[in-house]
């Protein structure tokens, strides 16, 4: 078990924004960071990660916390495995007190996969690197196919023998259980090696850990699939998988574009040419999954077809997920009988990426074209795929990006531009009717195209509703900035100042949770501690926790102008504003209890249930009196 004073070192070392950039590509908005959350399909984001505060919230899942919540949420770990992987990230030494049983016992398969992956990946790359099978066969292949040796190393790939059960034994004799070796797909339900007499492609997820394969088969004359992926498991999901993702994150962020290839050795040729923002499908028709998993990371995706690729037409609407995440595609057709792989090798890299460069498309421009060239004297099947195309179109959300479409599609395809927008407007209503009746939209729009509708359907419910906003408003100043001075002689706190002016009246509230936190707040004042943000952040509750970080990033900020470097001089520091904003609190909340009195009171008077008027009456002049008072020092008008 790791020890109190490493964990401690851990979680203040930790930036929250170096951890989540290894898998979110993030943009500043004010002081903060936003994407794209990774924990739920979302095409605006409403992922934000606070530096200062080094958490991370989520305003539509809900997701939130430190760095090793995300790792634990985003990669599965457990809570000492988040820890061990921020602990090697920055180079921190882990002192460790006596491990605890049960917790070896529930992480023991999960670390054994993982571990057994690591294994069978050093096995096959030694096979390849050090047998005269190996060498003779699959290294024979990789550089007939002109990869260099740094390039086999960099992806780690590597060949696994002819003998059926070589690393069965292999991974027998190094004390692995064959039942999890079969799990991962290694191995068969008779003990035969799954990837025998094959070339391996490893898959690493964005941690650099293997969580499957791929194999060639290179005998032409054995009668199976010439391509092999590892079966599903706990570990490896070919839906959510990008082979070389991993080697390419960084350079795609760099460069923000993504290069979309069909096959591991076209990634493998482009990477080693210098072209390395390239990721493979794996495989696979493109899911929705890759696509969220492109967007985290890029806008922009350039997608490379094979000159004679089979059913590319099908292929090209699987582009239209792209559009639906607001994702710019390019496509590029190569040249007949050519792939990525072969064409980089015989041009060159200046010539293949100036190929790229001219020849790629923007995909509706493209699809709109290739219907005009192939159908234009042919009504029929014409009107069919114009029918395919505005499928396509209705999929964008960005209205004016939309409209743009719409006009260029309708030059090329030599058909009215109301036409298209009328048949457009038709299919988003269809949609959205059908994601109503699945309860994923909450507005209708009277025209999708000119009034443009923001999907709130993710968004989960504020926490406080229909809590009234003005208790929520004393709970927000009171964990923002309770820690900080009240007055200039800071004799006393801004949390001091609240509680000591609520606590009297905590009952009026309406929200136990907002009377638990101020409660405990009291409580911990009253034994000298003043909390920081951190103990309710950080909070045994899940629910005081969520609160916390909800109150503490809100989706909307105002312009951080001094980042700028623009300073305004009327515009004071937040941190100056707290006094002001904890009595305007407890006023706005106090006000609001009167007014609900004095509701009440003009009810009873109407209904004449009561016999004692008078003294109703007075109770009612006596709280417009207070309500007066307090308006006053509020500011405000009391009509």
């Amino acid at each position: 078990m790791i020890k109190q004073e490493t964990i401690q070192e851990i979680l203040s070392t930790a930036r929250i924004e170096d951890v989540v950039q290894d898998y979110v590509s993030l943009k500043r908005r004010g002081v903060n960071l936003i994407g794209l959350c990774p924990f739920h399909a979302e095409k605006t984001p409403s992922f934000t990660v606070s530096p200062s505060k080094n958490f991370y919230k989520c305003f539509g899942c809900g997701q939130g916390g430190n760095a090793v919540n995300f790792l634990m949420e985003h990669e599965k770990f457990s809570y000492p495995e988040a820890l061990r992987f921020l602990a090697k990230k920055y180079n921190i030494e882990i002192q460790e007190e006596k491990r605890d049983e049960a917790y070896l016992e529930e992480e023991k398969k999960r670390e054994s996969l993982y571990l057994i992956n690591g294994f069978a990946n050093e096995y096959f790359t030694g096979q390849l690197f050090e047998t005269e099978e190996g060498i003779s066969i699959g290294m024979s292949y990789f550089k007939h196919r002109g990869l260099l040796e740094s390039t086999i190393k960099s992806f780690s790939l590597g060949y696994c023998p002819k003998n059926g059960q070589s690393f069965a034994e292999a991974a027998k004799a190094a004390g692995y259980s064959l039942e999890l070796v079969q799990e991962l797909g290694l191995i068969t339900s008779k003990g035969n090696d799954f990837f025998r007499e094959r070339v391996i492609f490893p898959f690493f997820n964005l941690s650099g850990k293997v969580i499957g394969f791929g194999g060639r088969i290179l005998n032409d004359q054995v009668k199976t699939a010439k391509y092999l992926n590892s079966p599903e498991s706990v570990l490896y999901n070919k839906r959510n998988t990008l082979y070389g993702l991993y080697q390419a994150r960084s350079e795609i962020r760099k460069l923000n574009r993504v290069v979309l290839v069909e096959g591991y050795t076209d990634v493998l040729s482009l990477s080693q040419n210098g072209i390395k923002n390239v990721v493979a499908s794996s495989g696979t028709s493109l899911t929705t999954d890759q696509v969220r998993l492109i967007k985290r990371f890029t806008d922009h995706v350039r997608v490379v077809f094979d000159g004679d690729q089979a059913g590319q037409n099908a292929a090209l609407r699987s582009l239209e997920l792209f559009l639906e995440y607001g994702v710019n595609v390019e496509v590029a057709v190569l040249p007949p009988d050519r792939d990525p792989d072969s064409m980089i090798r015989d041009v060159g890299t200046s010539a293949f990426q100036d190929f790229l460069d001219k020849n790629s498309k923007d995909f509706v421009i493209l699809i709109a074209t290739n219907i005009q060239e192939q159908y234009a004297h042919d009504p029929v099947n014409k009107s069919v795929h114009i029918k395919q195309l505005v499928h396509a179109l209705s999929k964008i959300r960005d209205q004016i990006k939309r409209a743009l479409y719409i006009k260029e599609c309708s030059i090329l395809l030599e058909i009215e531009e109301r036409v298209l927008f009328r048949e457009v407007n038709k299919n988003i209503r269809v949609e959205m009717k059908k994601n109503r009746r699945d309860h994923q939209f909450v507005q209708d729009a009277p025209d999708p195209v000119l009034t443009e509708r923001v999907d709130h359907s993710n968004l989960q419910p504020r926490i406080a509703d229909p809590v009234p906003y003005q208790e929520r408003d004393i709970i927000r100043v009171l964990l923002e900035g309770g820690h900080l001075p009240h007055d200039e002689s800071e004799n006393h706190s801004v949390g001091e100042y609240i509680v000591s002016n609520v606590i009297q009246i905590i009952d009026l509230f309406e929200s136990s949770l907002y009377r638990d936190i101020i409660i405990e707040y009291s409580d911990l004042l009253s034994k000298g501690i003043q909390p920081a943000q951190e103990h309710f952040l950080y909070h045994s509750r899940e629910d005081i926790k969520s609160l916390c970080m909800e109150l503490l990033l809100d989706p909307y900020h105002y312009a951080n102008w001094s980042h700028r470097g623009v300073e305004l001089q009327t515009q004071k520091p937040k941190e100056d504003n707290y006094r002001k904003d904890s009595l305007k609190a407890i006023l706005r909340f106090k006000l609001f209890k009167i007014n609900e009195r004095i509701t009440e009171i003009e009810k009873i008077i109407r209904e004449g249930k009561e016999t004692s008027m008078e003294a109703l009456l007075k109770a009612k002049i006596r709280l417009q009196e207070e309500r007066r008072i307090l308006a006053d020092q509020q500011g405000t008008i009391v009509l």
